[in-house]
């Protein structure tokens, strides 16, 4: 069963709103002019499946995958409900939390002005929102099947910005113990090390675009969880979670936080290291280590404070809000049937494999260390080398220089860009002056 896109059932439906409204246009033969039409601001909230996506953000240049943010803003461009797909001030659009490429969403959010059936009066009473375009399901419509808006806020409180006013952002992380070969408590110990606010400047992934000078981000629940379940009945691997809840977050800081607390879980490190990287007297300057996997990482929720009230299709009194719903629970039910069946076949994979190689007497890997990343996979090393002992990354203040004379070079070149090997050659050239 392929879930990637839409199938040519579901392609075919043209009774949406959408679909609707461009035959109109066909018809009368009269081009679609947005700017006559209402619009309204409104947030949407949905979920998605991020391992087939290039992350959430749209890109400015083209991508291995598509993104979310893409798909998605393409359905609203599609369906008429913005004006431009690529003009995001002019639909005010904002998104809450960034997930890089693999990670998953099950509580985004976006807000954005789009084009309502209503006109700006009749927006402001609440007994109308039963006559407003399907938003949910007019999008929904348009979107790969792993994509899934599922709640839509008409009326969010004034000055409202899916970024900024978000109160907490909620991630969590999955893994698998097999055997018990991570020390969960001592994971668990060192994540509540990080419940407060702190310098998380070694956790996270500098970007030199951002100009970011302040690292300071408030933690405000860090726990290691059974979820509850093995893997499969009567098996040894376990899976658990890291619960983490924050104000905000910088880029990577999860999976960095996870790579250390992985570290940590097998032995590797003391839990102590959290502390000490968070000491920036101490470690002035990120040690360089791996951070963890992308696909085991969910956005589980974005929070806001109580006066943003959600709808999903059953607050909706519409003759198709019973064949919406009927349409979602299909669509979150493949979904969980397709990862089922795949899961299935590969375990029978693992058991085949493993079985062939129980017969081999020889380990080539027996004298070497695996260092757990979250993917299954791992890494073996001919040697461990503790955190504290490895070269460090430049501090902020080089990375954020650096990138300002890159740019500063680019706008005299009348150039966007340079190459990687371009880069490299005046990285190299510049790292004393930088100093």
């Amino acid at each position: 069963m392929h879930l990637k896109t839409l199938s040519g059932i579901e392609e075919s439906k043209v009774a949406s709103e959408a679909t609707a409204t461009i035959r109109k246009k066909g018809r009368e033969g009269k081009e679609f002019k947005f700017r006559e039409h209402p619009t309204r601001f409104i947030a949407l909230r949905f979920a998605y499946l991020g391992w087939n996506y290039n992350g959430l953000n749209v890109q400015q240049g083209p991508t291995p995958l598509p993104t979310v943010e893409g798909l998605v803003l393409k359905a609203l461009a599609t369906c008429k409900l913005i004006e431009s797909e690529t003009d995001l001030e002019a639909c005010q659009f904002s998104r809450c939390g960034r997930t890089d490429k693999g990670v998953s969403a099950l509580a985004q959010v976006i807000s954005l002005r789009v084009r309502s059936r209503l006109t700006p009066e009749e927006q402001k009473d609440e007994a109308n929102d039963d006559r407003e375009l399907s938003y949910i399901t007019m999008l929904n419509n348009l979107l790969p099947l792993d994509i899934r808006i599922y709640q839509v806020c008409l009326h969010p409180p004034d000055n409202f910005d899916a970024r900024f006013s978000c109160v907490a952002r909620h991630y969590k992380y999955f893994f698998v113990a097999r055997n018990g070969n991570f020390d969960v408590d001592s994971m668990r110990t060192a994540a509540q090390m990080m419940v407060g606010t702190h310098d998380f400047r070694n956790f996270c992934k500098i970007d030199g675009s951002k100009q970011i000078t302040n690292f300071n981000r408030h933690i405000l629940h860090a726990d290691i969880t059974s979820v509850g379940h093995q893997v499969r009945a009567g098996g040894d691997d376990e899976v658990y979670v890291l619960d983490l809840k924050g104000t905000a977050f910088l880029w990577h800081q999860v999976r960095c936080i996870m790579g250390i607390l992985l570290l940590v879980g097998q032995g590797l490190e003391k839990p102590d290291i959290v502390g000490k990287l968070l000491d920036v007297r101490q470690y002035a300057c990120k040690p360089i280590y791996d951070m963890a996997s992308d696909t085991p990482l969910v956005l589980y929720n974005c929070e806001f404070g109580d006066d943003v009230r959600w709808k999903g299709l059953k607050d909706f009194a519409s003759s198709a809000t019973g064949t919406a719903i009927s349409s979602s629970r299909g669509v979150a039910y493949a979904l969980w049937y397709d990862g089922l069946v795949k899961n299935e076949l590969q375990f029978a994979m693992r058991s085949v494999i493993e079985s062939a190689a129980e017969e081999s007497r020889s380990d080539a890997n027996a004298s070497r260390t695996k260092v757990q990343t979250g993917d299954g996979l791992g890494r073996w090393l001919s040697e461990y080398v503790p955190v504290q002992q490895r070269p460090v990354m430049d501090s902020f203040e080089v990375l954020n220089e650096r990138w300002l004379q890159r740019k500063t070079r680019a706008v005299e070149a009348g150039s966007t860009g340079t190459t990687d090997e371009e880069e490299a050659v005046r990285m190299s050239a510049n790292r004393h002056s930088v100093h």
